[in-house]
């Protein structure tokens, strides 16, 4: 399930996510502490509880985050 999907799939608790999380992929300038902060405040705006921001960040991951990620999750 791609990211899109998972926020769109439960409409009924969620509705239509009102900020699109920015993506990080650790380029200079990128700061990951920032990143994470920024995540959790989209996610309190869209209605995400804990388990939804676990199943949603890999999708906002790019390049070498994203692969560290799949490998370690």
């Amino acid at each position: 399930m791609t990211v899109t999907e998972f926020m769109f799939s439960n409409r009924s608790r969620r509705g239509r996510p009102l900020v699109q999380p920015k993506e990080f992929s650790r380029q200079v300038g990128e700061d990951s502490t920032t990143f994470l902060e920024n995540l959790i405040v989209d996610g309190q705006v869209n209605d995400w509880d804990e388990s939804d921001l676990l199943e949603v960040i890999g999708g906002f991951l790019k390049g070498d985050v994203r692969e560290w990620y799949i490998e370690n999750r």
